[in-house]
């Protein structure tokens, strides 16, 4: 399984320049999803993919774990590695975590992986493996983990990795991974991949392969982090085919969350949806998603309605059951919100979803729900422009990313009209006052006609069942940071730093 980071829904294949032969090729042989949705941000998203559980539920529904907050993932939570390793497989983790470190107990290796490559945290630096807290203090991130027999987490920090390019780590590491592989056992390998997440950086043979075909140096460094990225799954593809483990995977591919924008974009834009990550809108939580398997048939897209908390119990019935259709139920997993879709990837049946919560957030004081066809939203979604493409007003592409002045000499928009519901100068500027919105998301996906007022019986539906959320809901697990984890008590290094937490 293989998950990028906030590219962007106009970002990662749906603008034709971006050079991903292998990610289209994969997807354009596989089944894309059009209706995938995620969290709106990235904690939520891997706790929703790790429990089956919306976020509200486990009480990572508000922002993300900071390097120096003391919580996480629940502890009497058990999660998709911890369900793997019981079905047999071997189960590595390469990449991004960013579901807690406060203890160890919390670190992926005691939560069921058998090995975790990468780093602890959310954003750190691609090249010096760096990262600063919103309280002030900075340390190195970049990790290999193994289970000692006494069930102690061996932890070896990385410094050598500090010039080097994490792609190309993630890279060596999965092939290390694969190629060492005992193919008497399945193997579950789980990619969190970092591209193409702030900061921007990418190294120059990437970036040299955009001259002359995007002008804009924004744009052209997220793409070339996103052919970085196409470059970690060609390696993958590749080591899985010359270990002969090829012809027997499932391969799962799907953004976090819709790509930044505003203060902190490096770049993304999901037009023509509405919004970006941590957002409702749709340009917030639809997905970029396809999977891709020589056991199953492809060229297909597939427009029922999935949500990632239901990889959970999709992924364990493929490793109880297969991917035959059967009356296998898989394991057990409890009171979870995910439904397997098993059946609905392979064609055999629609989709068992027909609502999702989008979500329940106590501390900024809204909410979301999806429920058929309609979209119902409670309290400030956050904001939601759409954004212009550079084609249509290259200084509001760069206001509205970069909160920038805007004119770069030289850089007046893209050669190019992209294709699509064209974007007045001023329509983006939209914004809506009402505490309750509703759209009709089928019909208007891009969310510009509120409808709320033309449909009071929805909305009085939708708020009954929006309750029934609300009333499972825990209340946010944050805390505010903890000096005690500072890295300088660790010799510069983001540590757990609690025996308990």
């Amino acid at each position: 399984a293989v998950v990028s980071t906030q590219s962007g829904h106009y970002g990662r294949g749906h603008d034709a320049r971006t050079i991903a032969p292998n990610l289209k090729e994969l997807a354009s042989t596989g089944t894309i999803f059009d209706r995938y949705y995620v969290q709106p941000i990235c904690t939520p998203t891997r706790g929703a993919l790790m429990t089956g559980k919306y976020p509200s539920r486990i009480g990572l529904q508000h922002s993300i774990i900071g390097p120096d907050t003391p919580f996480g993932l629940p502890l009497n939570e058990t999660i998709l590695p911890e369900y793997m390793r019981k079905l047999g497989y071997s189960v590595h983790g390469i990449g991004k975590w960013h579901l807690g470190h406060c203890s160890w107990d919390h670190t992926p290796t005691k939560r069921g992986f058998d090995s975790f490559y990468g780093y602890f945290n959310g954003a750190t630096d691609y090249y010096t493996k760096e990262l600063g807290s919103l309280t002030g203090p900075s340390g190195f991130d970049f990790r290999y983990n193994t289970l000692e027999n006494s069930g102690k987490v061996k932890d070896e920090v990385l410094w050598s990795t500090n010039t080097t390019y994490s792609s190309y780590l993630y890279t060596q590491q999965a092939k290390q991974v694969i190629s060492s592989h005992d193919k008497s056992k399945p193997l579950f390998l789980y990619l969190p991949m970092q591209n193409p997440h702030f900061p921007a950086e990418v190294p120059t043979q990437y970036y040299d392969m955009y001259e002359g075909i995007v002008k804009d140096k924004t744009r052209r460094t997220l793409l070339a982090m996103v052919t970085a990225l196409d470059d970690i799954v060609k390696s993958v593809v590749y080591t899985l085919k010359d270990s002969g483990l090829w012809e027997n995977t499932v391969f799962i591919f799907f953004a976090d969350n819709g790509g930044m924008l505003g203060r902190f974009s490096i770049g993304q834009i999901n037009y023509p949806l509405r919004g970006g990550k941590a957002t409702y809108w749709e340009g917030g939580i639809r997905s970029a998603s396809f999977i891709h398997s020589p056991l199953l048939q492809g060229g297909n897209v597939n427009g029922e309605l999935i949500h990632v908390t239901d990889w959970l119990p999709t992924i364990t019935h493929i490793g109880a059951c297969g991917v035959e259709p059967t009356n296998c139920t898989g394991p057990e997993l409890g009171d979870i919100d995910g439904v397997n879709q098993w059946n609905t990837i392979i064609g055999e049946s629609e989709s068992p979803r027909s609502e999702f919560l989008v979500n329940y957030d106590q501390v900024d004081n809204n909410a979301a729900l999806r429920m058929g066809k309609w979209k119902l939203l409670q309290g400030d979604p956050g904001r939601g422009p759409w954004v212009p493409p550079p084609a249509v007003n290259y200084r509001m592409y760069k206001e509205n990313l970069l909160f920038a002045a805007a004119e770069e000499k030289g850089e007046d928009g893209w050669e190019y009209a992209m294709g699509g519901e064209p974007v007045s100068a001023t329509s983006w500027r939209t914004k809506l006052d009402d505490k309750v919105q509703l759209y009709d998301v089928e019909s208007d996906p891009y969310e510009k006609e509120e409808v709320s007022k033309d449909n009071p019986e929805v909305v009085q539906q939708m708020l009954a069942r929006l309750q029934v959320h609300k009333d499972a809901a825990v209340p946010p697990a944050n805390k505010p940071s903890d000096p005690e984890g500072n890295p300088d008590n660790f010799g510069g290094v983001w540590t757990p730093w609690l025996e308990t937490c």
